[in-house]
């Protein structure tokens, strides 16, 4: 349990720094990539934004879950965080904005943009899994 509620606030550090990231310094490029996207009803739904918080959220519970089954071999160190986050990154983070911008519906500027934000938000992430479950890990 203890886990899922570091999960879980590690996913809300995600958030509200990809929200901040998202719009002051990406939003411009979004801005601009939704003008040539068609408006869809989807588009205009308040189920997107929930929808859209998800991820992080899984991602926070993922890093924990590794962290806490690397620290035994690793050591229980803010390296091992940034282990488990790095994995949850590529396999999440990455895969997922490369096959946005492959499949054309963001520009690859933008998809490339927003890897890198994410990148930079993922180590206040680790920083934070280590924090709340250093003492975890080590029992």
């Amino acid at each position: 349990m203890r886990i899922l509620r570091a999960g879980l606030l590690v996913g809300l550090l995600l958030n509200a720094l990809g929200w901040l990231g998202n719009v002051f310094l990406l939003g411009p490029l979004w801005r601009s990539a939704f003008t040539e996207i068609a408006a869809t009803p989807w588009r205009e739904s308040p189920w997107r934004d929930v929808i859209s918080l998800a991820p992080d959220f899984i991602y926070g519970i993922a890093m924990c879950w590794l962290y806490v089954g690397l620290a035994p071999r690793y050591g229980a160190t803010f390296a091992t965080a940034l282990r488990a986050t790095t994995l949850v990154f590529a396999v999440g983070a990455l895969t997922t904005y490369l096959g946005i911008a492959n499949s054309g519906l963001l520009p690859w500027g933008l998809s490339a943009a927003t890897t890198l934000l994410a990148l930079v938000t993922f180590i206040p992430g680790a920083w934070l899994v280590h924090a709340l479950l250093k003492e975890r890990a080590l029992a």
